[in-house]
Parts: structure tokens; sequence; C-alpha cells
């Protein structure tokens, strides 16, 4: 039987039906349940023809619309007819038509139409009035309602629901779409076994008019049909290839804006596109951040159906439905859109509301641009074309139970208090230069001051690109600089040195960070290490966080941070080989290590940092002396900040001592090579050198004479 009976028999719906009271089991499942209900003996008869029944015992949760047996009588539908392949998807295509995924009570409907995506793919209103349900183009009434089971929910309804007719090629049993597949070539499939082809022998789901062979079942083989064209948002998601694209639009909330009666023109990235942009939809949490992605989803959309075949050669110029203006090349019969040159891999892929080009990349929206108020001359800092363009004034608005008179944005859902013509005057335009746009934001105006005392605006104003990490005014407040106490050359300098640590050469976007710390040099020469870990950005040894990322400008890009940086300090022993270091102990009343050895010709240094006490190092002219050595070494005077070292060049031992602490015994001593000391000459004589008996002699005779002294005493 062809399908085109199939769906004669269907439209031959009658609009009468009786109420029935329907008793059901919460713990049983949809299947069993139907089963049951004495009303539903062709719906189940019906699943178990087309194959069903298992899917819907799943875990679901499922909300099925379920004609009753008089609903299917009235139809006209004689199940025994349904006894080929292609009679069965045609079936079960039917069936799913009445499955919807999720658990939609009849609590959760809105007044008005419902739309919602039916299993086999299509789209599904549900309608609400008066307190009355109303299902599909048939309108089909709910009769019952709410019969929960364990794993959804069944509506009872009066008449056998028709799929809409159809457009695009689409699989009943996989719920895919063949993207580009003609009518005849979705008729075109037949499943071979062992089939002997251009001497090959070939097993699988064979194609006529393309020839091509897919390792498929018979069942899914037999399953394609020439059915309606769906929704942009449905079709991409039948697609298999746009998972990613669908999950972003869902947190855009722009799936609704995609299902609905206005063409469309869309360039959709897919999966693999997705992956290598990196873009991760876990962190699109806040309404800013979903803005951006809407923003960014958006310039992939255009106005109305835009085939292929209306492209002319070269450049074609458009404008997204962000606002932005888009590229669409055509060259030697291949197309690429937009800056990033994303190539359309597949063409014209056809939806119920426009058309569907599918492309290699993710597209960027160009940067460069700013939301610029032409009143206040501000600058809505980080904020997307599509916010930019979302701003409008309300009178006694009501939302949210509440009423507003203000500016409001459709996109943030904030409300600022000034007047309808401010409100009125932001406009996307060209980004200006650094020390601009920071003067724009209306939270840099301390660090603009501070440029200007420095004289640096100038630098941040050129043609040179720069990335520039802007302290807030809070930041600048929280520091504590008083730009007032910079007055002389040297204070402007470090001034200077502070701010221009805060500046590095190049144009550097969030997104070209890696994880863990980049190393950079800033402008004043130093150091500074930028930090990326689980989606934070911090900087420097401080740990300011970036609040607000790639703020565009002219000349550059700025980053906001929450503090000001701190140059670290000069090195005072850069350049300097210290053989040794000596500090203090943690009594502050020693030096540590006191006595260390060196070669002549190595240098000592002593160093040490915010001491509770003054110290210092001066010669002294022996091991724990209090008698200094006249033009001996010195550090100077006592400090509790002291970085000084000698070089030694000649053997020695250097002793010194803590002027102010000499008293408590505070010396140390430099050992330098041998320390200085002369070896002691070879004096032993032998009894063969002159003189050795001689005076052994005189001893002996002097001992004689003391000890006859000492006798004659006695």
């Amino acid at each position: 039987m062809r399908k085109s009976l199939v769906y004669t028999f269907v439209a031959c719906l009658l609009l009468a039906a009786m109420p029935y009271s329907v008793v059901a089991d919460a713990t049983e499942d949809i299947p069993t349940n139907a089963a049951g209900t004495g009303v539903h003996d062709s719906l189940v008869a019906a699943l178990v023809q087309a194959d069903l029944v298992t899917t819907l015992e799943g875990d679901g949760p499922f909300t099925v619309f379920a004609p009753t047996d008089q609903a299917f009588t009235d139809a006209g539908i004689d199940l025994a007819a349904f006894d080929t392949d292609e009679e069965i998807a045609a079936l079960a295509d039917i069936l799913l038509y009445h499955v919807v995924a999720g658990t939609i009570l009849s609590t959760d409907l809105a007044d008005g139409d419902n739309d919602v995506v039916a299993a086999n793919g299509d789209k599904l209103t549900v309608t609400l009035d008066a307190g009355t349900v109303t299902v599909g183009a048939d309108d089909a009434t709910v009769t019952t309602a709410d019969v929960v089971s364990s794993n959804g929910v069944i509506h009872v309804i009066d008449k056998v629901l028709t799929p809409p007719a159809g457009e695009i090629c689409y699989n009943v049993i996989t719920h895919t779409i063949v993207a580009g597949a003609s009518n005849l070539e979705c008729n075109s499939y037949m499943y071979v076994e062992n089939y002997t082809m251009g001497g090959q022998t070939i097993t699988g789901c064979y194609n006529t008019v393309t020839h091509q062979v897919t390792n498929t079942s018979a069942a899914v083989c037999g399953a394609y049909m020439w059915t309606p064209a769906v929704s942009i948002a449905m079709t991409a998601q039948a697609t298999t290839i746009h998972t990613a694209l669908v999950a972003a639009l869902g947190v855009a909330d722009l799936v609704t804006t995609l299902s609905g009666d206005t063409e469309y023109t869309v360039f959709a990235p897919s999966d693999d596109a997705f992956a290598a942009a990196g873009i991760d939809l876990d962190t699109f949490d806040t309404n800013e951040e979903i803005a951006a992605l809407a923003d960014i989803l958006l310039y992939h959309v255009v106005a109305g159906s835009i085939p292929s075949a209306a492209l002319a050669d070269g450049a074609n110029t458009v404008v997204a439905a962000n606002g932005d203006k888009l590229t669409v090349t055509v060259a030697d019969g291949s197309v690429t859109v937009g800056a990033d040159g994303a190539a359309v891999t597949l063409a014209d892929v056809p939806a119920s509301n426009g058309v569907i080009h599918v492309i290699d990349k993710v597209l960027t929206p160009p940067a460069g641009e700013i939301c610029y108020n032409v009143i206040t001359h501000t600058i809505v800092a980080g904020a997307s074309n599509l916010e930019c363009n979302s701003y409008m004034y309300v009178e006694n608005y009501t939302m949210g139970g509440q009423t507003i008179t203000g500016c409001y944005n459709t996109v943030t859902h904030q409300v600022a208090d000034v007047t309808a013509a401010v409100c009125g005057a932001y406009m996307w335009t060209p980004a200006v230069n650094i020390a601009m746009t920071a003067q724009a934001t209306t939270i840099h105006t301390a660090l603009v001051a501070a440029l200007g005392v420095a004289d640096l605006v100038t630098t941040l104003s050129g043609d040179t690109e720069y990335t520039v990490f802007a302290p807030s005014d809070d930041a600048f407040a929280a520091a504590g600089i008083d730009l007032d106490t910079f007055d002389t050359d040297e204070e402007i300098a470090a001034l200077a040195d502070i701010l221009l640590y805060h500046v590095v050469a190049g144009t550097t976007l969030s997104t070209d960070l890696a994880d863990g710390a980049n190393t950079v040099s800033a402008a004043n020469g130093k150091e500074l290490t930028i930090t990326v870990a689980d989606g934070a950005v911090t900087v420097g040894a401080e740990g300011a966080t970036v609040t607000l990322a790639d703020v565009p400008a002219s000349n550059g890009v700025i980053h906001v941070i929450d503090k000001v940086l701190t140059p670290p300090a000069a090195d005072p022993f850069e350049g300097i080989d210290c053989a040794a270091t000596i500090g203090l102990t943690s009594s502050g009343y020693g030096f540590t290590p006191s006595v260390v050895n060196i070669e002549p010709g190595q240098t000592v240094c002593w160093s040490w940092t915010d001491a509770s006490m003054g110290h210092n190092v001066k010669q002294v002219d022996g091991f724990e002396s209090n008698t200094y050595v006249d033009g001996g070494v010195t550090s100077g005077q006592a400090a509790t900040t002291v970085a000084f070292h000698h070089t030694f060049t000649e053997n020695q031992t250097f002793y010194y001592a803590c002027e102010p602490h000499i008293s408590m015994k505070m010396h140390g001593e430099v050992v330098v090579g041998d320390g200085g000391v002369q070896p002691a000459a070879d004096t032993k004589d032998t009894e063969d050198a002159p003189g050795f008996v001689a005076s052994s002699m005189m001893l002996a005779i002097l001992g004689a004479v003391l000890f006859m002294s000492r006798r004659q005493s006695q």
C-alpha cells in the first residue's frame, strides 16, 4: 500500500469523540497503562506492529497523546494493511507524532499555542483555550488529561494526529535528516544482501541514485521518508552534526526565534567547528555572558531565505541578525563566509522557515566596535551589538510584578534611571583609542587622571597597539593613591613606572591566553604574570582579578582589573655574584651566618628588609673588638633595609660589627682565602747543627746552679 494512501486514511478523521474516564496505575509504564484502559486496544496493537512498545516501556519520560479506539476507527486505519517495511515505517512515523519527550502535564501549558517537538521530529502545537486543550492541526481534543505513569504521562485524545506533509528526507527510526537529499534520492533506498554490483558483492542499505551503501539494518534502510520540512532549530537538531549549535541556541534562548514562521538563513557551524573554537557552554551563565553568546550566534543568522543560487560571484555583503555586516564570498564554485573564511560544506538544507548552510568554523563577530552613548559620551563596557540595540524607554511598564519607568534593556533586563533621550542615544560605533575608551567607561576616572599626571595619554592614544590592565576607580581608592602627592620629577617617574606595569605591547585578548601562568613583558620592562585557572584570569603578584575582559579599542584592548598592580622592586644585587649573603638572626641581634669563608676576588652581600631595628656593617680591628677601623669598610648609617656588598681582593680576615648593637657582641667575620695568617718558620735544629751542643751545655750548667742554690738555702 502506498504511503499516500496512509495519509489519505489519516486525513479522513471524524470530528466527534466521547469522553472517557481512564484509571491508571502510576507505578506502571505507558504501554501497560494504555493496554489497561479498555479504550486503547488499537493504539497498543499499532505500537506492537510498529515495534515501539519497547521504546515506550523505557525510562523516558514521555508524554503520549493517545487516540482512542473510536479515533482509530474514525480514521479508517486498518493495521492489517501495514505489512511492508515502508508501510510499517509510515505507521511508526504517525505514532511517534503522538509522542513528546519529557513529562508535560496539562498544568504546564500556557494559554494559547504551546509548540513542542514530537518524537518523529515534527513540530506539534498544543493549544490551551478557555480550559480546553487541543492538539495538532487536526484539533484533536484532550478528553482525559494527566494519566500519570511510571515513565511519563498520557493524555487521551479523540483523533489520530496527522504528521505534516513533506520536503525533507527523514528517517523515522533514527530520527535523522539526510541533509541535501532530493525527493528522488529519499525514495531510492533499498536493503540488499549479497548483491553483486560492479564486480563487488554488497550487503547493506543501497541508494540507487547516489550508489552509496551504508551499514544499517533493513528496518532503518526502509525508514527514510520524504516528510514536511521542520523549523530551522528542529532541522539542525535532526542533522546529528549540530548538537553543539542546538545546545547553544538553548542557552541563548534563541530556539523559539528560529522555530517561528519568520524566514531566516542560518550558517550553521558543525560540532567539529564548535570543538575547534573551544567554546564551553558551561561558562556562559551570567546575563552578560549569555548576551555575548547570543551575539555570536545571531552573527550566523540573516533575515530571509537565501539559497546558494541567489548569491552572485564575488563578495555578497549582508546584515546579520546581530546588526553586524557579514560577507559571503563565492569564488570558483566555493562559498566562504565572514572574515574567518568559513567554508560552506553543505548548502541549501531546507527548513520550514528558511534554509541552512553548514559551515566548518564558528564565525567571530567583528571586534573594534563599541556601544557608545552620543549624549553622555560614555561606553557600555563589554556590551554586544545585540545588547547595544536593545535599549527601550518605558513608563509604568509592568514586569515581574513590578512597575518600572526608565531605560530598559531587553537582553540584560536591567533598568537605568536616565531620560528617554539618553536611552535612545546608544549606538554601535567604531572603537576609539585606549585613553578615550578608558575615559568613556565611567569607571576609570582615576586611571585617566593618573595617565595625565604621568604624561602617558599621548602614548596610549596613538596607532601602536597595546593591552592595558585597567584598575577601576575602586581599585585606585583601595590602593590609597593620592595623585596630588606626585609632583617632583622622581615621583612622576615612579607613577609612570606603576602605570606602565599595567601595559603590554600588542593586543592580547583573553582567548589568546593559555591555561596556567602566562609571562609577558610590561611596558616598564618588568615581567608580568597573567594566570588562567578555572576560567578566571588574575594578573600580577597581587592576584588582581580581571572583572571585564576584551573591551575593544581602536589601538588595542582593555581588561578591567580590581587592584592596582605594584611593579616588583629592583634587585639590589642585579649583576652582582654574591658568593655569600649575610642576613639577620630571628632575634635581630646577630648576623647569620656570623662567619663565612670565601676566596680572593669574591663578593659578600649583606641584605635585610623591613627589620624591626636599624642595623649596619662597620669594620673593626679584631675579633669582637669595639674599635672601628678608620676609613674601614662600612654600609653606612644603620637602617631597617640594607642591601650592601663588598668584594675582597686579598687574603685576610675581615672583622665587623653592627654599630647600634656592638655592646651586645653583634659581630661577624669574613675569612678570605687563608685569612691572612703567615705560616710559622721551621726552627727545629738537629744535633749536628752549629750551637746545639753549646746550648745544651749552657742549659745544663744553669740547671745545676739553680739546683745547688736551692740546696744551700735549705
